[in-house]
């Protein structure tokens, strides 16, 4: 489940994200192309077309290939997390204010590591970090439109409600509206 919204008073959202799964195997990626509007929007949909044809790589290495294809853009804060679902074990890699979160049944989470860069313009060593994902958990990773101070807390039972509900409500109560933000 997923919200996907431009800023106010833009045509297109420069955000943009998409997931594959396949034999056992979860990949969810987000991009947040630099800026707002056109230009922004162009950034993101070149690394979601990376996506789209390298999905079954590594997180790293599909990092790496976003960084390459993104030169010639604006550039984009992008971040990408495949989950081995017969391990329970997740893979991330991130570039930028891409954040993600695993919720644990315990009421404990697992925030995932990006680094500072923009894929495109500035990258140093991308990192691929490596977390468990019990079962019932929840995965929310999210475009910085939405504030890092969310916390599904004071909903009970949110948690084991539908994607598409709990990305409705994060991005109800927990929107900056001043950006595009993209919460899958």
């Amino acid at each position: 489940g997923a919200v996907h919204v431009s800023k106010t008073g833009e045509d297109v959202c420069g955000d943009d994200w998409g997931w594959r799964q396949r034999n056992g195997r979860l990949a969810i990626f987000i991009a947040d192309g630099l800026g707002h509007g056109l230009h922004a929007h162009d950034a993101a949909t070149a690394a979601l077309r990376v996506f789209a044809t390298g999905y079954e790589q590594s997180p790293r290495l599909l990092i790496t290939d976003v960084h390459a294809a993104l030169r010639p853009t604006r550039g984009a804060a992008v971040a990408m997390l495949a989950v081995d679902l017969e391990r329970r074990t997740g893979a991330f890699a991130g570039l930028g204010n891409i954040a993600g979160q695993i919720l644990l049944p315990s009421g404990g989470r697992h925030n995932m590591v990006s680094h500072n860069g923009t894929a495109g313009h500035a990258a140093g060593r991308i990192h691929e970090f490596t977390y468990p994902v019990p079962p019932q958990c929840t995965i929310v990773m999210f475009s910085d439109g939405l504030t890092s101070r969310w916390d599904l807390t004071p909903y009970p039972g949110l948690g084991h409600r539908s994607p598409a509900l709990i990305a409705g409500i994060l991005y109800r109560d927990f929107s900056r509206r001043r950006d595009d933000v993209t919460v899958v």
